[in-house]
């Protein structure tokens, strides 16, 4: 799925499903320092191809983040082999995993983790995963929807609209 060998995500769609299939390896990696990120890179136009996961490595393990859709979002453990070739559904794309490559991955790299928290886009009646915030010794470094791909944010966000849930 998403061009990456062998890897079957769940989509998540609401936060308490989550929580309970992920909620104790989300709270090891708290006290732990980031890594690298690892991002896909479209080689023909030298930019992030922000449809495949974000892949944040730790020193035992890394998560992948990914906005999948509008309203589905997937988290994975130590799926994604970043050596392995992206192969985008047979296109003709040259796609490759790239190290700490956006400068906003800079302030998270080699930060250790404070807090973990699931951010929730609340429209009307619902509320939809929006995405998966680190708080950092002195940043911010989150994974986020912008409908239907993944945007990076390094600052917090607020609002009325905005709901956390910290793990």
């Amino acid at each position: 799925m998403l061009g990456v060998k062998d890897y079957c995500p769940k989509l998540y769609t609401n936060t308490s499903a989550i929580l309970e299939e992920h909620k104790p390896s989300f709270k090891k990696l708290k006290g732990q320092r980031i890594i690298e990120i690892w991002t896909a890179w479209d080689q023909f136009d030298n930019e992030w191809f922000n449809n495949c996961p974000v892949v944040v490595c730790f020193k035992d393990c890394q998560i992948e983040l990914c906005a999948y859709k509008t309203d589905e979002y997937i988290v994975t453990f130590d799926q994604v082999n970043v050596g392995d070739e992206i192969d985008w559904y047979g296109t003709e794309l040259r796609i490759k995993w790239e190290k700490n490559k956006l400068a906003s991955f800079k302030e998270a790299v080699n930060k250790k983790v404070k807090e973990i928290e699931i951010i929730e886009w609340i429209e009307g009646e619902g509320t939809f995963l929006f995405g998966i915030g680190f708080q950092l010794e002195g940043s911010y470094f989150a994974v986020c929807n912008g409908l239907d791909e993944n945007i990076i944010l390094t600052e917090v966000k607020e609002g009325t609209n905005i709901k956390k849930i910290i793990i």
